[in-house]
């Protein structure tokens, strides 16, 4: 096979230092202000941006499974978000549709009939109605099939309301505007695990923040499947958080309230909770956050500094390491690990680059005090001649791809090229290499945009079912379609 046509170029310390003085890309004008402090060496340590890639391109055979439906006055597909599992069930999984509607597909047939319909559950309060606005993510309890527990039957939903329906839990961004919405986790409750609908009347909120601007929404929310019973990370709630908006322009300045570095806010971070309800307490924090007794820090938080971590996933192998996406603003996408009280820089930061915050396509040299900053840089980044979001995905672990086996797999939703990197070898602050795949469809090989007849935006997305198989989900045709066989 021919190696990965994707361009990439060796960086030394030297290297990096030339790169973000000069540029990352050979075809991307990118100007950089010149500073009167020069980059240590020690800024970023021994990172390398853009290391070369050997990984060959592999092709990847992808079959239809399931359509969801085309609701009243769409023009389009459904937008499906993600794909969700109860553990270790590999027949039934459950897609969500940004539009309020989540549907079970059991044994790769679809049931019509939604197994949740928000916008009946919660009526007018439901906001659906831009790019990423709606019914975002949905996740089981991890005691959702175990008879007794509290978490039994217990299904979590994170969507966007109409701002004043409810009390927000922490504090509001003064922007001299109303607020956009509310982002809001509830609970849901099925009366048996084997049932084929949610319970409409049976929700309970868990957390209300309030959000600034209408985009960079809450993204998703999931339990550590690799955690088990008695571990201090079993049944714990994480939540992704955008920085509140695109801020670009307005007073002149990018992310222009500071929300993700600004410890008394939700926005721009990772928050970790025992969603059950303790009394009066509709969730708890536990004692295990590392800002838990750290004023200003709210003891929610987890990991800050992030623009909009839309996805973050597991590996269910190894040392079971969370991997953690963050959408870019104008040059790089960025992969993280995901490690507790981690600072990921944003907005002082763009993956390797210094922000300049006044002008988003202008960069400069880390400082010489950059040390103290103690940013957490990325485990591999990619610049906008590949795409312009990536979106996150899993780290393979089933039985039909083996040559995968043990890769994260992820992808650009806009461009739709999805690439795959070694999950171990995954370290903040180095460049991993990786590899793209291509994908064969209905006998040809063909992008993304030619399987949805020319669309000229991929809208990708991934999901994972409880047997550890992947899937591409695609919002222009509201398409689900499995990996099933590695060719060649």
């Amino acid at each position: 096979m021919e190696n990965s046509a994707i361009r990439i170029r060796e960086i030394s310390l030297l290297g990096l230092l030339l790169s973000v003085l000069f540029g990352c890309s050979d075809d991307k004008q990118v100007s950089v202000t010149q500073s009167s402090s020069p980059m240590q060496a020690t800024a970023v340590t021994t990172a390398q941006i853009s290391q070369p890639i050997n990984y060959e391109d592999i092709q990847v055979i992808i079959r239809d499974v399931a359509t969801l439906p085309i609701r009243p006055g769409k023009r389009s597909g459904a937008r499906i978000t993600t794909l969700a599992s109860v553990k270790d069930d590999s027949k039934r999984f459950y897609a969500v549709d940004l539009d309020g509607y989540v549907y079970t597909i059991d044994n790769e047939k679809l049931i019509n009939e939604p197994f949740l319909d928000v916008n009946a559950a919660l009526g007018d309060v439901f906001v659906r109605n831009d790019t990423e606005k709606g019914l975002t993510s949905m996740a089981f309890h991890p005691d959702f099939d175990r008879p007794g527990l509290p978490g039994f039957g217990k299904i979590y939903t994170a969507t966007t309301e109409r701002h004043g329906s409810g009390k927000p839990d922490f504090k509001e961004v003064n922007t001299g505007r109303t607020p956009s919405h509310l982002d809001v986790i509830r609970e849901w409750q099925v009366s048996s695990v084997s049932s084929n609908r949610i319970d409409p009347s049976s929700s309970r909120v868990v957390m209300r923040i309030s959000h600034p601007f209408r985009d960079h929404t809450i993204g998703q929310i999931a339990f550590n499947n690799s955690a088990m019973p008695g571990e201090p990370d079993y049944a714990r709630l994480y939540i992704s958080v955008g920085d509140g908006g695109n801020t670009v322009g307005y007073k002149q300045e990018i992310n222009a309230f500071h929300t993700a570095q600004d410890p008394q806010l939700p926005l721009g971070k990772i928050l970790r909770i025992d969603p059950l309800a303790r009394g009066a307490q509709p969730y708890t924090v536990p004692l295990d956050n590392p800002f838990v007794n750290n004023p200003p820090f709210l003891p929610e938080i987890w990991a800050y500094g992030l623009r909009n971590p839309q996805r973050f996933t597991w590996d269910s192998a190894g040392d079971h390491r969370m991997i953690l996406i963050d959408i870019g603003q104008a040059l790089a996408e960025e992969i993280n690990v995901g490690i507790a009280g981690s600072n990921y820089g944003w907005s002082q930061r763009e993956g390797f680059l210094n922000v300049d915050r006044k002008n988003n396509k202008t960069y400069h040299p880390l400082p010489a005090n950059d040390s103290q900053f103690n940013y957490t840089y990325p485990a591999l980044q990619y610049e906008h001649d590949l795409g312009r979001a990536i979106t996150g995905g899993y780290v393979y672990h089933g039985a039909l791809l083996t040559k995968l086996n043990g890769m994260y797999i992820f992808g650009d939703m806009a461009s739709g090229r999805i690439f795959y990197t070694q999950a171990a070898a995954l370290r903040n602050g180095q460049m991993a290499q990786f590899g793209e795949l291509k994908l064969k469809h209905n006998a040809r090989i063909k992008t993304l945009s030619d399987i949805q007849n020319g669309a000229n935006h991929a809208q990708m997305r991934f999901g994972v079912d409880g047997a550890g198989e992947l899937y591409i989900l695609t919002r222009g045709d509201g398409t689900i379609r499995k990996m099933v066989m590695v060719s060649g």
